[in-house]
């Protein structure tokens, strides 16, 4: 009689078995990380939706869109030349983004240094990208920063105001006036090409009391439709709530934390990793593409890769 054979796995066996497991595992996760990131991408533009909405409400009740800021010009007279780190259009939409409350702690003209904690430091999540962050991780503190000026040379240590922080950012225009300290800079009053940009204060008694250079939509001569009003910002991975890259979204002073340019020399980031683009541009943490809403409130998807003069017409008003 022969001997009886065991009717167990060879170890051979077992290993190829777990070897499967593993791969279907690593699958699923996969699969479920997808799926993750794919309901953040649609909540991400969802709120770029809403922003934009808020704007063009905004617009509505106004006639006029938000200043990205009230900011001097650089050899305008005396009496344009109040303002400067006055709140950020963001905190002009607020009640339109269902944040009435929040909005009536602030007061629009007076300084962002003389605004209560309540109001700086409040997180919108409307504002926030999910891929990025949650609310708990959405504040900046104060900070001290080297002010480098246009000759490339240290302008002392300056004191930069903390608070709440945000993914989005409004459409300055493109590059147009450079940044080389002159008064043709892109980011002084009255100089930005886009549609959310910076303006000289109306000004009484050394105070602003409204903003002067104001964008309509009869002045998106390029048509609501082809032209940016909001877009992701570009925060470089490590960075989020760190100034520069990703200081308070409603101190006036940091152009960089609320608005952005786009078009030849600054291109969209290509990735979350990518420290190649001066921080002032648009940049997503979701794969390949970067989320913008239009003039018209509709949204668009752009490929990082897009050259930077079909970008420079995207974010300019009113290009050639």
């Amino acid at each position: 009689m022969e001997p009886s054979r065991s009717s167990g796995f060879t170890l051979v066996e077992l290993l190829v078995v777990i070897a499967i497991i593993g791969i279907l595992i690593g699958l699923l996760l996969l699969a479920v990380m997808q799926s993750r990131e794919a309901a953040r991408k649609v909540q991400c533009q969802n709120n770029l939706r809403q922003i934009g909405l808020a704007t063009i409400h905004f617009e509505d009740t106004h006639g006029l869109y938000p200043p990205a800021r009230i900011f001097p010009r650089q050899g305008d007279p005396v009496e344009l030349t109040c303002g400067r780190d006055q709140p950020s259009w963001f905190a002009h939409i607020l009640p339109y983004v269902e944040q009435g409350a929040a909005s009536r702690q602030w007061d629009l003209l007076k300084p962002y240094s003389e605004q209560v904690p309540e109001a700086t430091y409040n997180v919108v999540s409307t504002f926030l990208c999910p891929s990025r962050r949650d609310e708990a991780n959405a504040r900046v503190p104060d900070t001290e920063e080297v002010r480098t000026l246009p000759c490339g040379c240290s302008g002392g240590i300056i004191q930069v105001r903390g608070g709440a922080v945000g993914d989005y950012a409004g459409n300055h225009g493109d590059f147009t006036g450079g940044s080389t300290g002159s008064p043709e800079d892109y980011w002084q009053g009255g100089n930005g090409t886009g549609v959310i940009i910076s303006s000289r204060g109306l000004c009484k008694l050394g105070q602003p009391q409204g903003w002067i250079d104001k964008i309509r939509p009869k002045d998106i001569v390029d048509g609501l439709s082809n032209t940016a009003l909001v877009g992701e910002m570009h925060v470089p991975m490590g960075r989020l709530s760190q100034a520069p890259e990703n200081g308070a979204m409603y101190n006036g002073e940091d152009l960089v934390a609320f608005a952005r340019i786009g078009g030849p020399g600054i291109p969209l980031a290509r990735d979350t990793r990518d420290t190649s683009i001066p921080i002032r541009g648009f940049g997503s943490w979701h794969p390949g593409v970067c989320h913008f809403v239009l003039a018209d409130g509709s949204s668009k998807a752009m490929a990082n890769q897009i050259d930077t003069v079909t970008l420079g017409q995207f974010t300019n008003r009113a290009d050639p």
